[in-house]
């Protein structure tokens, strides 16, 4: 493992009432004006119980270690959005899983929902991927997780692979 960026950016937005992925894109300051806005160091996972009525985005780009299928799962309290782009390029993500209702911490199966289909990627290329998740009140924590076309799972995905945001 090359250690590349070894990180993801994640942009937090306070004060912001729902517990929906819509909650977050409707508000006045999302995408331009986070409260903050800092770089994830260990996995492609938050910290746990961050607060209460808030919004986050992770991006940046994952580099895939080896070329073939990747299945991705998210785990995520409240909802959550998972995209990926086809390159580059964030124009052209799609979403690829969701949670809709909470999971707990690195719940991977509670909901089809939550899986991906397999997704071809190729090894040192690098691919927008955005996460999307809104918190209401009570626990909170996001996490997501691959199957790599070698067979090695994990979940959450090492920032090994990440990139942060430019």
């Amino acid at each position: 493992d090359r250690g590349l960026g070894a990180s993801i950016t994640r942009d937090l937005y306070l004060g912001i009432p729902g517990s929906t992925v819509d909650s977050l894109t409707g508000a006045a300051s999302f995408p331009n004006s986070p409260s903050s806005s800092t770089q994830l160091t260990g996995f492609l996972e938050t910290p746990a119980n961050s607060g209460d009525n808030y919004g986050q985005r992770l991006r940046g780009f994952v580099v895939p270690p080896v070329t073939g299928s990747y299945r991705f799962w998210i785990a995520s309290d409240d909802a959550s959005t998972l995209y990926l782009s086809t390159d580059l390029n964030p124009g052209n993500k799609q979403a690829l899983a969701r949670v809709d209702t909470a999971t707990n911490p690195r719940e991977w199966e509670r909901d089809a929902v939550q899986r991906s289909a397999l997704v071809f990627l190729e090894a040192s290329r690098a691919y927008y991927i955005e996460v999307l998740m809104k918190e209401g009140t009570g626990n909170d924590h996001l996490a997501v997780r691959w199957l790599r076309p070698d067979g090695v799972d994990e979940g959450p995905i090492p920032a090994t692979y990440l990139l942060p945001a430019n």
